[in-house]
């Protein structure tokens, strides 16, 4: 395949930072306030990650309540899996659905049972799952099972014109690199039921750390994120990593899927804080080219026979930072799935395998049959909206998906 340009195209439309971001004056509206005004929130809970945020939540349903099950989409984020465990719970994964994202409501009524605590549906940033749907399911069972919304990678996005994150008892948003908002680490909680945020927020000050020197080095983090978020910086710190563990055959540590044993929960600091809410207030126009890029590389994509791309339902609006395209089981397309991820064009595979397929979780991972969700993370990739993915990139990926489909055929 043809690689164009000098540096490494982001794999996914992040909100471009501004240096003038950390000349933010901390006065003026919190970074909460900005962000309940403009996602029409009623309140939300910062913490210092996404995996912070679900351990948060899973520890005070904990309290709660004896059951100790937690049903995951067994094609997720490991880190997921880090937070169960941690919060002393097991992780139960349910099957996707056929060639899609959204839980097998089959498999999943299968799973649920007299200890099962809480369902996870998730939100991916290419499309968005039905929660409605899942809380039906769940409630059938037991009025009891408290649904958890992974919109992790959702933040800005929209379900039938309402932000993501209320459709279930409690709501959480990643504010980490690559998610399109950023403070480099973070992440919120949000509820629809005021009782449960408070609860909530009480825990997230029991388990928080006031660790200056650990919110220091987020704040280089942040700092160091600014200077290499661009094509050079990015083949430095994302493409040169990934291509030496591709090259290596890892693909786990190539997706950045060996997950740390322990999730550390922190406060995040006022300067943080402060650059966040500076960028917050370009979000709205990032979300709607992301989207323009989004619909326009879907509709190309989709013209290659062969190949299944991921559209949201009507009246989904994801944060679109990436496309997902799956390409028919064959040798050619393991081959064009392996060389577009090694590339520097934006491609990758979300997560690696399935949950069930990791051998570093299976201590905290209730062993279950999922065979979508292994195709799916086989055949699957993603295919960045960032606006550095020009038109040479887009034609170099999309020969490489039409030759995968011919191979196939």
């Amino acid at each position: 395949m043809t690689v164009t340009g000098i540096g490494e195209i982001a794999p996914s439309a992040g909100l471009a930072p501004r240096v003038l971001d950390l000349f933010a004056s901390p006065r003026g509206p919190t970074l909460e306030q900005a962000i309940c005004a403009q996602l029409a929130l009623p309140d939300i809970e910062i913490v210092s990650s996404g995996t912070a945020a679900l351990l948060v939540a899973l520890t005070w349903l904990k309290r709660q309540s004896p059951r100790r099950k937690v049903i995951i989409p067994a094609y997720t984020c490991p880190l997921v899996v880090r937070a169960v465990a941690s919060a002393g719970l097991v992780a139960v994964p349910c099957d996707t659905v056929a060639a899609g994202f959204e839980l097998d409501a089959r498999h999943l009524d299968r799973l649920l049972d007299r200890d099962t605590l809480a369902v996870v549906p998730t939100h991916y940033g290419g499309v968005l799952t039905d929660v409605a749907h899942v809380t039906r399911v769940a409630r059938a069972r037991s009025p009891e099972i408290a649904i958890i919304e992974d919109a992790a990678q959702a933040f800005g996005a929209t379900w039938q014109g309402r932000s993501v994150g209320l459709a279930g008892d409690i709501g959480l948003f990643s504010f980490g690199a690559g998610k399109g908002f950023t403070i480099y680490e973070g992440g919120g909680l949000v509820a629809r039921e005021p009782g449960t945020l408070a609860g909530v927020r009480q825990v997230a000050a029991e388990l928080a750390s006031g660790s200056l020197l650990r919110e220091a080095h987020r704040a280089l983090l942040l700092a160091g994120y600014h200077a290499a978020y661009n094509r050079l910086g990015l083949s430095a710190v994302y493409g040169a990593p990934k291509r030496f563990w591709l090259g290596r055959g890892d693909e786990v540590r190539a997706a950045n899927d060996d997950v740390p044993p322990r999730v550390v929960v922190h406060r995040v600091g006022p300067w943080r804080k402060a650059v966040g809410r500076a960028a917050l207030a370009r979000l709205p126009a990032h979300l709607a080219a992301a989207r323009d890029r989004f619909a326009r590389l879907a509709t190309k994509i989709a013209a290659i026979p062969g190949l299944k791309v991921h559209l949201p339902v009507p009246g989904a609006e994801p944060s679109a930072t990436f496309v997902f395209v799956t390409l028919p089981p064959s040798a050619a397309s393991e081959a064009t799935i392996r060389g577009l991820w090694a590339s520097p064009l934006g491609v990758t595979k979300l997560f690696s395998r399935a949950i069930v397929d990791y051998p570093h979780l299976e201590p905290w991972v209730l062993r279950t049959e999922t065979p979508n969700a292994r195709a799916l993370a086989a055949t699957t990739l993603t295919v960045s909206t960032h606006r550095d993915f020009d038109p040479a990139a887009e034609a170099a990926v999309l020969a490489a998906l039409r030759e995968a489909c011919a191979g196939a055929a």
